[in-house]
């Protein structure tokens, strides 16, 4: 009994020691520079591959810069497969929008007429299409076509413009592909290289480099995702821009 009750006080004890050591290490870690400096030098040099670490082990250096770039290509080849999908989608709603603004601007056209004819012989009812309607009927039948018709260009204008940055993005993809292939294969000539000759300036310096382009290539693929664009955002923002022109500017306009 005494002898557990003795290892459970020297238990207790180590564990309040340990708890004043780690919170008087954190006290002195935010309360001397110096010691923070140190500190934080000490796990970076630990946790990431510094120039040291690279000249010390540049083989698996080596093997890490490949699984990077590898699994970046992996990530563009998502980000072009995503984005070849919205450019079909936005293809097929472009032209649906852009037959619509056709459509539109005919039947405006049409009823503007019939108003003008009608209005200038004062003859009403009117005939569009077969069927009699008197004067307000096309009035409300114009000012409504003619909203939908600036709420359909306005989408076929946000789609225009999404293609243009889709493309952009993809050009981008491209670049960031051919670099990191390039890269693949210069990991390859590197390794040869080690085999034949202790490890060198020139290629300590190539070897930190390939960080630089691992990151950039996983950038590009994430920015993809940042740009992925939704078709419900597109028509909210032409909906913004629809022109409430009432009937009579309308049709003051088409005298023009």
């Amino acid at each position: 009994m005494n002898i557990a009750r003795h290892k459970g006080s020297t238990t207790t004890a180590l564990v309040a020691v340990l708890a004043v050591v780690v919170v008087g290490g954190v006290g002195w870690y935010l309360a001397s520079d110096v010691f923070r400096t140190k500190v934080d030098a000490g796990i970076r040099q630990g946790t990431t591959w510094t120039p040291e670490n690279i000249a010390k082990d540049p083989v698996n250096y080596l093997n890490y810069v490949e699984a990077e770039t590898s699994k970046a290509l992996d990530s563009l080849k998502a980000s072009r497969i995503a984005i070849a999908m919205s450019k079909a989608d936005l293809t097929s709603k472009g032209a649906e929008a852009k037959n619509k603004v056709a459509v539109g601007k005919k039947a405006v056209n049409e009823l503007l007429q019939v108003y003008k004819d009608a209005d200038a012989a004062n003859v009403w009812p009117a005939s569009y299409n077969g069927q009699p309607h008197d004067k307000n009927w096309v009035q409300v039948n114009v000012v409504s076509l003619q909203k939908q018709v600036n709420q359909q260009q306005g989408l076929a204008d946000q789609i225009d413009l999404a293609m243009s940055k889709l493309e952009a993005q993809t050009g981008k993809i491209d670049d960031a592909e051919t670099k990191a292939r390039e890269q693949l294969a210069e990991i390859g000539v590197n390794r040869e290289t080690l085999k034949l000759q202790a490890i060198t300036d020139d290629l300590s310096k190539k070897l930190a480099s390939m960080q630089s382009v691992v990151q950039a290539t996983a950038g590009i693929a994430a920015e993809n995702k940042q740009q992925t664009i939704s078709l419900d955002q597109l028509a909210a923002q032409s909906s913004k821009q629809v022109d409430n022109t009432e009937f009579d500017k309308i049709l003051a306009n088409s005298s023009k």
